[in-house]
């Protein structure tokens, strides 16, 4: 390598508004568990709630995917030949719709069930819980749900619903529609067929990216978490009269979403520093000794430690070697930096993080000897406080 240490340092400092999309549904991502009254035990999620005719399970996922969490809601139930909108799960709206407003109601799906079977999402928007052939559900129209679109690397399918709001939306209601596949031209099924279904991220956003959730949403979400009743006391409210027995107990501007201009937000800046393969001995973690030398006049002609809220440290190889060895050995040169760092008093160890991403990261191909030297490297990134 022909250079030592190489300063690439990339300034951003400036105002933006930043607009992000807010989730109106309560524990979409199905991660907050219910404790049900009846028997002190998880009996579900919170905020959602179901018919006594689906089991509901909340599945562990042991290797995370950024879509997904740590928990999935698993339903399962037995299908009966019935081709109507079948509800599986609901949950209230904490704030309320603005009136005329489009709204998007999207998140994940995967089924388990017999080939010969087709299976549409589908959902309500309206003031109660919708239950088939109940007098209340009269009027509701539930609509299928028609975007799919599979999500590369998972069983699942993305779907999404586009609607406009009338204002009087309080529940929400996800379900399926089934019916026998009968291109072949005669019915082949017969007896009970179970279907499982898993869902996640489920989101419920405005189009218009100004608007957010109510003000009184923390209160809402409280009382509505409070509902610990599962099992009987559940399926009697929600099949009786499509509603729980829950009173929010709070004035209707608080119940109402917001419009609201978002504040400016100052990016603060940032330092990159790369620091070469050449200040450590190869295969090894440890600093050479004109690597010292080096660090020390860098950090004490040029770095200011007073406007430094924290600093990255990310070690990278190139590809040779095990993969095992690789992210070790990136991990163990990060920390050594780290070290020197906190033993020349730089900055405290609080604010230091490391990370080790091994040949994850190359910057350069690893089919040339100059290309892998560029990928076996140490970068410092040096985030600055708001002056």
């Amino acid at each position: 390598m022909k250079w030592l240490l190489c300063c690439a340092v990339a300034i951003i400092y400036f105002q933006q508004k930043i607009y992000a999309q807010q989730n109106l549904l309560l524990n979409g991502g199905f991660e907050d568990v219910n404790v049900c009254t009846e028997y002190n035990a998880e009996c579900g999620v919170e905020a959602w709630f179901y018919l006594k005719d689906v089991k509901a399970q909340m599945l562990s996922n042991d290797n995370a995917h950024t879509l997904l969490g740590s928990n999935s809601l698993g339903i399962s139930f037995n299908w009966r030949y019935y081709t109507g909108f079948s509800p599986l799960i609901g949950t209230i709206l904490p704030c309320s719709l603005q009136k005329g407003k489009e709204y998007i109601f999207k998140g994940l799906i995967s089924a388990k069930l017999n080939p010969k079977l087709l299976l549409t999402p589908g959902v309500c928007m309206d003031q109660k819980f919708y239950v088939p052939f109940r007098p209340f559900s009269k009027e509701m129209k539930p609509d299928s749900i028609r975007i799919l679109t599979p999500v590369s690397n998972t069983r699942f399918y993305a779907f999404e619903y586009h609607f406009k709001a009338t204002g009087s939306e309080k529940y929400l209601t996800f379900g399926t529609y089934l019916k026998e596949d009968t291109v072949s031209g005669k019915k082949q099924l017969t007896g009970t067929q179970t279907v499982q279904v898993t869902l996640d991220n489920f989101q419920l956003i405005s189009t218009d990216s100004k608007e957010i959730v109510c003000s009184g949403l923390d209160k809402i979400k409280k009382t509505i978490y409070d509902y610990n009743y599962r099992h009987r006391d559940m399926d009697n409210s929600l099949f009786g009269n499509g509603e729980l027995k829950i009173n929010l107990n709070i004035p209707d501007e608080q119940k109402q979403t917001q419009i609201k201009e978002p504040a400016l937000i100052k990016i603060p800046q940032t330092d990159t520093i790369k620091l070469g393969e050449v200040l450590f001995d190869f295969n090894k973690s440890s600093l050479k000794p004109a690597a010292n030398k080096m660090l020390s006049e860098y950090f004490n002609k040029y770095f200011n430690n007073t406007t430094v809220d924290s600093i990255f440290i990310e070690g990278h190889t190139d590809a040779v070697g095990t993969d095992k060895r690789n992210l070790q050995l990136s991990s163990e040169r990060s920390q050594t930096v780290k070290n020197w760092l906190i033993q020349n008093k730089i900055i405290s160890g609080d604010a230091v993080k490391i990370f080790g991403f091994g040949k994850n990261r190359p910057i350069a191909t690893n089919k040339t000897s100059e290309g892998r030297a560029l990928n076996r490297r140490v970068e410092m990134i040096i985030f600055r406080r708001q002056e």
